[in-house]
């Protein structure tokens, strides 16, 4: 089977090479260079892309599967930081490059104090108070307080089902990591770059809850491993995250993936948090290009029976999500302390020799992961072939094409009579202005079609994310008001801590539950909505183009009889269906993308509740009725009563807060992202229509009227004329052979383990 490397490399050199015949041709006098100078931008074009255009690949599983070290082994040793804090957001993308380093992108100032807001949501303490200036992490003020305000909360508030609380990590994360980062964060500088011997620094980023919790993510070069430069490995945060958000935060890559890669841990086999998992991949609609990787420790497997056992059994429970599973059980920690000889600490180079010992154990592991890097890499080239060559291929078919039929033409006009040359010129002028008309209509027809496109994405997305009548909303709003607090629980706390830190963890408690739904359930249906979309109107537009292809056809089949007429035989012909197929494939590389999915649990800012005015007047009311000499209810009952009475406000305020907030996240995915998305698709369907209409109705007349006044050398002319048909000739047929090659490599199904 042919490497995408070498595949790469043929269509790299069939489009220099028709760059450079292209350029000698704009170099003549008379030539047609809006036609030339067209196929010249489009040869730089297809060079960007192919240098550019990254094939990405997300691995995912629950927090210690063994990610960083899957990822490590790829590389062949230690870059990626094992074992980072699971409170962090980070996704770490590593492909291969020149030389070692490291770039780390830092949020900014607006985003981390707008993190930090999310987090002090209902804060108790008073030594809060921001009254009505907003949070800034910047002012030396606002640090300390918050700071004093941490220090003042009781324990209760700072644990959660027996595991300390997201936001107190969040801000304490933030405060502790400040005057490390301050330094960084300079003006608009938003990056930080370790090279080559300072590479390691970024481990102490990724390490570090203080200074993790600052960063968007890390992007690494490493030259090292077999990896071409275009495949990105990503590791990505832990599916089981206690934070809701970094779950976001994988949905947002995932949907930019190809290929994905699930790693299970040998110790644990399949968990609760990897089926949860891999159901919303499913729900989301990406779960048919995915392996899945058991990473085995051979100190918890006596024999290869026993670990077999357990193969068997996760690819069991894996078919049940997915069909026919692609399972590969190996070591990745062994694959990554041999890449290592040489360099493994005492302790590493002994855990490697006993392993070593393991016959049985490592002979299975070898064996499974020559399997696994096999089908990768087949996988790889499948998607890169797709995305990088098939089309670009076609293109160059149409140039190629062009060109040869261009050359043979003028040979005939430069050598013809003028009789001949006059109603040659007639008959490709004629044929210029009827397809002229074809192209004014078909550029009518699709840009009509967008406007109605347009009015049907508007009322779908509107439909989808209507509070009344909309599945999916009324689901939202279902969750909230349905949930039940259970006012026994936090009893206790009002009588130790109060009302307010009360409700702050009632808040923290259901507000957690909230966007933990959110992320599961709901992004996973606005995602599958979304692709729906994008998919229905590919469709629409295509079906609107056919018959348009069938008219450019016919009249292109017309031009070429009339053509033979005059004793001109040519090619003609387009293979435009090829091209046309990559209208959705052209996703991926489309600046174009979702808005961000974590903005889906940002409504938290919009909440202002009144539940501790609530206490105010049920104190007034007791007051009263001692006074009149009534049963006040103890105090107890007064706090649950207020309790339960701002835990209903507080309901109110969030329902009313999320559906506004995804009233603008449903504009933002209108206007920013699916109008955008079906103009370019339009856009991409004209071109390829009519991108082969200026290579057979150039207007050449510009050459002929120099020719006949002598003001160009007719021989030389016609040399040169003779070597470009040879050229576009040849370029043609090494378009086939890689056409051949890369059907090859897309036929060649993966061994399945």
């Amino acid at each position: 089977m042919p490497s995408f490397e070498s595949l790469k490399t043929d269509l790299q050199q069939i489009n220099n090479d028709l760059d450079t015949s292209i350029e000698t041709v704009l170099a003549l006098p008379g030539m047609p260079t809006d036609t030339f100078q067209a196929w010249r931008d489009i040869c730089a074009a297809i060079d960007q892309q192919v240098a550019e255009d990254v094939i990405r690949v997300a691995v995912v599983g629950a927090i210690k599967s063994g990610k960083s070290t899957f990822v490590n082994s790829l590389f062949k040793a230690d870059y990626l930081k094992r074992g980072a804090g699971v409170v962090t957001s980070i996704v770490t993308r590593a492909r291969n490059g020149p030389y070692l380093k490291a770039t780390l992108f830092f949020k900014s100032w607006d985003e981390i104090n707008a993190d930090m807001q999310q987090a002090m949501a209902l804060f108790p303490s008073s030594r809060w108070q921001t009254g009505d200036d907003r949070f800034d992490i910047r002012r030396g003020r606002d640090r300390q307080e918050l700071s004093s305000a941490l220090g003042s909360l009781k324990s209760e508030l700072l644990i959660s089902d027996g595991a300390r609380n997201v936001n107190s990590i969040v801000l304490d994360s933030y405060l502790n990591g400040y005057d490390t980062v301050q330094p960084i964060m300079v003006s608009d500088h938003l990056t930080k770059v370790f090279e080559d011997d300072a590479f390691d620094g970024q481990q102490a980023f990724a390490g570090s809850d203080a200074l993790a919790v600052y960063l968007k993510d890390i992007e690494l070069e490493i030259n090292n491993g077999s990896l071409d430069t275009n495949v990105e490995i990503a590791d990505c945060q832990g599916s089981d995250s206690p934070n809701p958000l970094h779950l976001a935060k994988i949905q947002e890559y995932l949907l930019r993936a190809h290929l994905l890669i699930y790693v299970i841990s040998s110790r644990t086999g399949l968990r609760q948090a990897d089926i949860r998992f891999i159901s919303m991949i499913k729900q989301m609609g990406i779960l048919e290009n995915i392996l899945f990787v058991v990473n085995c420790d051979f100190s918890e497997h006596e024999t290869v029976e026993d670990l077999t056992v357990l193969v068997e059994r996760t690819g069991h429970e894996l078919a049940m999500l997915r069909p026919q599973p692609e399972v590969f059980a190996f070591s990745s920690l062994l694959n990554l302390f041999r890449a290592k000889q040489g360099k493994n600490s005492d302790k590493d180079a002994l855990r490697l020799s006993q392993w070593t010992k393991e016959e049985a154990l490592t002979a299975y592991s070898d064996q499974a992961s020559e399997r696994f890097i096999s089908n990768f890499q087949r996988k790889l080239i499948r998607e890169r072939s797709a995305l990088l060559l098939t089309n670009n291929v076609e293109r160059l078919g149409v140039i190629s094409s062009g060109l040869e039929y261009w050359a043979k033409l003028n040979r005939d006009v430069v050598n013809g009579d003028a009789r001949s040359v006059d109603q040659i010129l007639e008959k490709i002028d004629f044929h210029r202005k009827q397809m002229g008309k074809i192209a004014s209509l078909v550029k009518s027809t699709l840009d009509g079609s967008v406007q109605k496109v347009k009015k049907e994405i508007k009322t779908n997305i509107d439909r989808f994310f209507d509070a009344r009548y909309g599945s999916t909303m009324k689901q939202i709003i279902d969750y909230i008001r349905t949930y039940r607090m259970p006012f026994e629980r936090y009893e206790e706390n009002l009588e130790a801590s109060g009302f307010t830190d009360t409700l702050y963890l009632v808040f923290q408690d259901f507000k957690e539950s909230l966007d933990k739904h959110l992320a599961e359930t709901i992004n996973p249906q606005i995602i599958r909505f979304v692709r729906q979309e994008e998919a229905r109107v590919a469709e629409y537009l295509e079906s609107i183009a056919g018959p348009y292809e069938t008219m450019v056809q016919e009249a292109m089949a017309d031009y070429n009889h009339s053509m033979e007429q005059l004793g001109i035989s040519l090619n003609g012909g387009d293979n435009a269906e090829e091209r046309k197929k990559n209208l959705s494939a052209r996703q991926h590389g489309s600046d174009l993308t979702l808005p961000p999915l974590d903005t889906t649990m940002r409504y938290s800012a919009r909440i202002k509740t009144e539940a501790v005015v609530k206490l105010g007047v049920y104190s007034l009311e007791n007051i009263f009725r001692k006074l009149l000499k009534k049963n006040s209810g103890g105090g107890i009952q007064q706090k649950v009563k207020a309790l339960n009475d701002g835990v209903k406000r507080m309901k109110r305020e969030t329902e009313r807060s999320v559906l506004a907030h995804l009233k603008d996240y449903k504009e933002n995915i209108k206007f920013q992202y699916m109008y955008k998305l079906s103009s370019a698709m339009a856009e991409h369907l004209y071109g390829v229509l009519l991108e082969s209409f200026d290579a057979y109705f150039s207007d050449i007349s510009n050459m002929v009227a120099l020719i006949r006044e002598e003001r160009i050398d007719k021989k030389s002319t016609l040399q040169l004329l003779e070597k470009m048909g040879t050229d576009a000739s040849m370029a043609l047929g090494k378009i086939d052979r890689l056409r051949n090659k890369i059907r090859m490599s897309q036929d060649d199904e993966p061994e399945s383990a």
